[in-house]
């Protein structure tokens, strides 16, 4: 019964393993994709590009998009991708 039991915990730990291996890829893709749209705003933000134009070249909501922008311009002219990132996470927890 002991034998059965640590098969039993082992299987439920290899799978616990492997959802959390799953799930950090998938945070990382989210990562990755939010950080190249926040490199795109970036760049059109240093064009002088509108809210409004910016959202619609990029099919985004402008509200989205505002808020991008308001954080590009807290962190000007540094524009550190990585920290632009981190405050946009911390205003939506």
């Amino acid at each position: 019964m002991c034998e059965a039991l640590r098969e039993l915990f082992a299987d439920d730990l290899r799978e616990s393993r492997e959802e959390g291996i799953m799930e950090g890829r998938n945070v990382g893709k989210r990562e990755g994709e939010a950080s190249k749209v926040i490199e795109i705003v970036i760049k059109k933000y240093k064009k002088g590009c509108s809210v409004k134009e910016t959202a619609d070249m990029l099919e985004e909501p402008q509200t989205l998009i505002k808020q991008i922008y308001d954080v590009i311009g807290q962190c000007a002219p540094d524009y550190n991708v990585e920290a632009i990132y981190k405050i946009l996470l911390d205003k939506t927890i």
